[in-house]
């Protein structure tokens, strides 16, 4: 799907601007006013939870230079063009009901544009799943509500697709990819359950490692300098060392764990040559007895 704002039509002294979309079976155009725009940013924020000032596309300036008219309406449909191509193409944003409206999309209509997973790029998607959910943590914060909205919409169903192709063969690798996912799920419940600490004062306190739990991390000499976004990414890069830290582990783990079911296997064997030595020291036993007591007849 694409969207282009070729020309401007002025109705009763009011500039409405022709968009032309086009979808994969069909074309059609429709004519909007800049308000319009205006009103699904102000509806499509108060629907989100959030200010204008965070949502993440930005309508061109609202200045009239009456003595060149020409070269704004240029300049805003350029800017409005790359406005809803930017949305149309935001899984957060493309499917809310507003926007579907604005571009009188039918009401059944669904943006559908989820890669297929499969086993080459199973890896890529993840870690574009992963950086999504980071995204929609920064803008939503503390907006418990809106954020499992948001996840509910366009990271569970990612996620769903990646466990339905995290079988393979390598049962190494099914199981690598298995833990993977489980720790983004539990990544987006400590998201959902975690609420923001609050001084006496009623300001947000500044708290390091971030989990609410009944200790926390004292500050240091490498994180007094940094402001909270510099203290959130320290804290990401600690959190990456540690997630590469435990897979190392689990990958060790998984060896030891293969080398106890070599090891059992060959007591198994073990075990069987040992019952059968046995059965024949029994056979060769009874086999003495009985000519011991044919001897004894002889004598």
């Amino acid at each position: 799907m694409s969207i282009a704002i070729p020309t401007e039509i002025d109705i009763d002294g009011s500039t409405y601007y022709q968009i032309d979309i086009k979808l994969p079976l069909r074309s059609y155009s429709i004519k909007k006013r800049y308000s319009d725009f205006e009103q699904l940013v102000d509806t499509l924020c108060h629907d989100l939870g959030i200010n204008h000032k965070d949502f993440p596309y930005t309508l061109p300036g609202k200045r009239i230079n009456w003595l060149n008219k020409y070269n704004v309406i240029e300049e805003r449909k350029r800017g409005l063009t790359d406005f809803l191509n930017g949305m149309i193409n935001d899984r957060s944003l493309q499917n809310e009901r507003e926007f579907l409206n604005f571009l009188q999309l039918p009401k059944n209509f669904k943006f559908q544009d989820r890669p297929q997973v499969n086993n080459e790029n199973w890896h890529e998607l993840y870690r574009g799943v992963k950086t999504e959910l980071f995204d929609l943590s920064n803008t939503y914060g503390s907006n418990v509500i809106k954020l499992k909205e948001q996840i509910r919409k366009s990271i569970q169903p990612s996620i769903n697709d990646l466990i339905t192709s995290s079988g393979v063969e390598d049962k190494t690798e099914s199981s690598r990819r298995r833990s993977m996912i489980s720790q983004l799920q539990s990544k987006i419940d400590e998201m959902l359950i975690q609420q923001p600490r609050q001084s006496s004062a009623g300001a947000f306190s500044r708290v390091l490692g971030g989990d609410g739990g009944a200790v926390n991390a004292k500050e240091t000499e490498d994180t007094l300098p940094l402001n909270n976004k510099e203290l959130l990414q320290h804290q990401v890069h600690i959190h990456q060392t540690q997630d590469q830290e435990l897979e190392q582990l689990r990958k060790i783990i998984a060896r030891q764990r293969q080398i106890g079911e070599t090891i059992n296997a060959e007591v198994e064997e073990q075990n069987a040559m040992l019952d059968r030595f046995n059965e024949e020291v029994e056979q060769t036993t009874d086999k003495i007895k009985q000519a011991r007591r044919r001897t004894r007849r002889i004598l």
